[in-house]
């Protein structure tokens, strides 16, 4: 069953919530910012979005996993833990409702401000690890910490407050298990090795994403580095030693020890949050670092000339290498197919997959100069890879040039609408999954430097159907974003993407980066 069509600002949720705006979502929830008239207070409602076909199996499924995960944080009562407040039913379909904190992600402040300094990263540590030791304490194992589950608090009275949200893949003993059977939850980059490998992953994985969550402030990028490419991070996570941290300081014994691929080697919860809260206090009151503020500053963007369109540029820190970023939704991978790429791979000698350390550092200077691509093919067709875009890119420029396209050029000197952009969106997704040829002619430069017109076309021809939902797009940028839904073996995956274009050499539009958000 679908949202009713009137949802948007100025809908009442179950006759009490009143909707003001859409804050955010992805996959397969939307979450918005509105009042709850009862009580006369701010809240954040998270609402399941079902596309159009879902079956009523599916349907059901899916409103028990939003009801599970409202029993599961209405279990935790911590400072620094989002709290849900109600599980609302509105036209059948429920609604989570939440504390509302005016904030930004971590993974937003990451890409907006760039790396952390040791001791407030420490301070964010202990803060996250205390609510964490809650959460394990009420027999609950989170499963998606990452720095897009952490929120940082924006505004007079809440300006630096930390705190954890989103307990949608959360586990709890007694609950109903909705995961399929030989699926792995969660976002690869920030996944434990034991969960990669499709095991049960119990509080020590918290530890371990807890600890890749700090790396990744701290350094730019996660522990084992990042790929658009779900199973090849899959496989490093597996079954590969992390990178040692460069910029870590006095953080780096309780980082390596979060860091321990054995879950049997990592410190417990209560030990990281002691162990962090001593870096975060040097000589102070260790205490006092529970309460604390973490303040962080806010860069302004640059301002917009409206007669131009920018091509993107990645913001925050520079990277270790021009690798593809992770997607920063969750991604499902079979388990089985994680571990036929492990055989496969190592039976190849891991020919397709770069393995390789990246060079450089996190610290070091930006540079003008054109980013090298680097070569990182999908799995195989025959594996069953999760449909994220396994050609996710950059947005570093390249001077590599395209290959021809069909696509009609925009005329000279006219500027590029959103209108424009969505349209490009819809025109290439209109040509999958059943011409992949064609549509491979309107890629973008760095989507052909990570995937090769092979490996690409083998990608789509797995999929019976790829619905592309409504498109939209911001004027005076070059990009877009929209629901797609995969069809495989007559089962539905949905994923909320992000589309990046660049011109082309005849002006046209071409698809740089898709990626799921």
């Amino acid at each position: 069953m679908t949202p009713p069509a009137q949802v948007g600002p100025g809908h009442r949720v179950a006759g009490r919530y009143l909707l003001a705006e859409r804050i955010g979502g992805g996959g397969m929830g939307a979450v918005w910012v509105g009042t709850d008239e009862r009580l006369g207070r701010r809240v954040a409602l998270k609402q399941i979005v079902l596309p159009v076909g879902t079956t009523d199996e599916s349907a059901r499924d899916q409103r028990e996993r939003m009801m599970r995960e409202g029993r599961i944080a209405a279990r935790i009562s911590h400072p620094h833990a989002i709290a849900v407040y109600d599980v609302a039913e509105d036209a059948g379909v429920p609604w989570l409702v939440m504390e509302h904190l005016p904030s930004r992600s971590l993974a937003a402040v990451l890409s907006d401000d760039g790396v952390l300094p040791v001791q407030q990263v420490a301070q964010i540590g202990t803060q996250l690890a205390d609510a964490l030791v809650a959460v394990h304490a009420a027999g609950i194992v989170h499963r998606d910490v990452k720095p897009g589950n952490v929120l940082v608090g924006a505004g007079e009275r809440v300006e630096g407050l930390v705190k954890i949200t989103d307990f949608g893949i959360s586990h709890a003993q007694g609950d109903v298990k909705l995961t399929q059977t030989g699926m792995v939850t969660g976002t690869p980059a920030f996944l434990s090795p034991e969960a990669a490998r499709g095991e049960t992953a119990g509080p020590a994985g918290d530890v371990w994403s807890l600890g890749a969550t700090l790396f990744t402030a701290l350094e730019g990028q996660p522990p084992f580095g990042s790929s658009g490419n779900s199973l090849e991070l899959l496989y490093r996570v597996a079954g590969t030693q992390p990178q040692r941290p460069v910029r870590s300081g006095a953080l780096t014994p309780v980082l390596e020890r979060m860091l321990t691929t054995d879950p049997a080697g990592r410190p417990s919860m209560v030990q990281v949050r002691d162990a962090l809260a001593r870096v975060a206090a040097e000589d102070g009151d260790v205490t006092a670092v529970l309460g604390a503020r973490t303040p962080l500053r806010v860069v302004p963007p640059p301002p917009v000339d409206p007669t131009r369109v920018d091509l993107p540029v990645q913001h925050g820190a520079p990277r270790r290498s021009a690798t593809p970023q992770p997607a920063a939704g969750k991604s499902w991978v079979p388990a089985g197919a994680v571990g036929a790429v492990l055989v496969a791979a190592l039976a190849a000698g891991a020919l397709w997959l770069n393995l390789r350390e990246d060079p450089g550092s996190a610290a070091a200077a930006p540079t003008t100069t054109a980013a090298t691509t680097t070569q990182a093919a999908p799995p195989p067709a025959t594996t069953e890879a999760s449909p994220t875009t396994t050609a996710q890119a950059t947005t570093e420029q390249t001077t590599t040039a395209p290959t021809t396209t069909e696509a009609a050029p925009t005329t000279e000197g006219d500027a590029v609408t959103a209108a424009d952009v969505e349209q490009a969106v819809t025109d290439y997704y209109a040509l999958l999954p059943d011409k992949p040829q064609q549509a491979w002619r309107l890629t973008g430069p760095t989507l052909q430097g990570v995937v090769s017109r092979e490996d690409y076309i083998a990608f789509w021809d797995r999929f019976s159907d790829v619905r592309l939902g409504e498109v939209t797009a911001e004027e005076g940028s070059l990009t877009a974003t929209a629901q797609v839904t995969f069809v495989e073996d007559g089962q539905d995956l949905v994923e909320q993407h992000r589309f990046t274009l660049v011109a082309g050499p005849r002006g046209e539009l071409l698809m740089d980066s898709d990626v799921a958000v």
